[in-house]
């Protein structure tokens, strides 16, 4: 494709969507570029009521609200010392709910935005290589050819396209960690008003219904010793299994330098924090507003690029460090909670993504 952009997204989750429909909104030039076709399976994602903001501020809200994701006021914990309901909270309106969101579905409500508001998007299209002149990223080497652009935002998820590339460094703050999720068939009540989170000796597990007679589950072995189980939950096991269960990383982690000359890199392929704090979408959507945001800003000269890039580092950091801490605190107040969750010490220093 000839031409160059004002902007190449390599990723079309909820970051490099967030990132394509702020920077179309400024009136940029923008190309999304993703390795597969939508849909695509992806687990379901619990949300927090605080995504209504950012999802009216993308445009997408009214049809969020429309897609009868499943809606819910709190979640049950299950601890030793008994089940506790816990409130989102209220206001004049009532009280705040969350979704229970169906990814895929989710996941092309925020890619039809972007292309109504004119982003190009070349799909699939598989991200090879940074194009790099002087030190400067300016696009992305594709088998469908060079998509040039002044900036290049990286939000491949966990892949971590640009990093591995790049050789770039990344603070590790968990020991590797694999969570296992899959889904039953079934009617399971208990579940179907609110997800329930339960604490077991070795972690945690999750379970939530995301659509009529379908229940997702998730499980986290925290102890750096213990294999995540892939067995059904106990509480699901009269169900019917869809698929084998599957796996995914979700190793504490954070890119050292997020953002540079011609590149900022938003969402899992900037941080991960594990999902039992239920802001990976929430804070894959700010990151990408936040990209598209410093990236106009650039474009337009309001922003010298250095101040913008120098920013988004500190930013993404402190968003991660602020996650991190809190389910950290979280973890520290289990029965037997592991050496790494009770303390602040880093496990390593960084590392260089292979």
């Amino acid at each position: 494709m000839d031409g160059a952009s004002d902007v190449v997204i390599v990723g079309a989750g909820p970051a490099g969507c967030a990132a394509a429909i702020g920077c179309a909104r400024a009136g940029l030039h923008v190309r999304l570029l993703d390795a597969a076709r939508f849909p695509r399976e992806l687990p379901g994602e619990t949300l927090h009521p605080g995504v209504e903001a950012l999802l009216e501020r993308l445009g997408v809200a009214a049809e969020v609200r429309a897609a009868g994701f499943p809606r819910h006021e709190g979640i049950w914990t299950h601890s030793p010392e008994g089940r506790v309901f816990t409130p989102y909270g209220a206001d004049a309106d009532g009280p705040w709910r969350g979704f229970q969101a169906w990814r895929a579905e989710f996941d092309a409500l925020l890619l039809r935005r972007a292309v109504a508001l004119g982003v190009e998007v070349l799909q699939p299209c598989r991200a090879l290589q940074p194009l790099v002149e002087q030190q400067r990223v300016v696009g992305v080497e594709t088998p469908q050819g060079l998509q040039h652009g002044r900036f290049v935002v990286d939000a491949s998820g966990r892949g971590r396209w640009f990093t591995r590339k790049q050789g770039l460094a990344r603070s590790v703050d968990s020991p590797f960690l694999l969570a296992r999720y899959g889904y039953v068939h079934g009617h399971f009540m208990e579940f179907d008003e609110h997800p329930s989170l339960r604490w077991e000796p070795d972690g945690w597990e999750w379970i939530a219904q995301v659509r009529p007679g379908l229940y997702a589950w998730t499980r986290l072995s925290l102890q750096a010793d213990l294999r995540t189980r892939a067995d059904l939950p106990q509480a699901l096991r009269t169900g019917r299994a869809t698929g084998a269960p599957r796996g995914a990383e979700v190793t504490w982690s954070c890119v050292e330098a997020p953002a540079g000359d011609g590149y900022f890199i938003a969402g899992d392929a900037a941080a991960v924090v594990d999902p039992a704090s239920s802001q990976g979408v929430l804070r894959a959507l700010m990151q990408g507003m936040m990209a598209a945001h410093l990236i106009t800003a650039c474009v337009k000269e309001t922003v010298h690029e250095t101040e913008a890039a120098r920013f988004y580092r500190g930013w993404v950091r402190d968003l991660y460090q602020r996650s991190s801490s809190a389910l950290r605190a979280r973890y520290a107040a289990m029965p037997g909670a592991p050496p790494w969750a009770a303390s602040s010490q880093k496990l390593s220093n960084s590392w260089t993504s292979s």
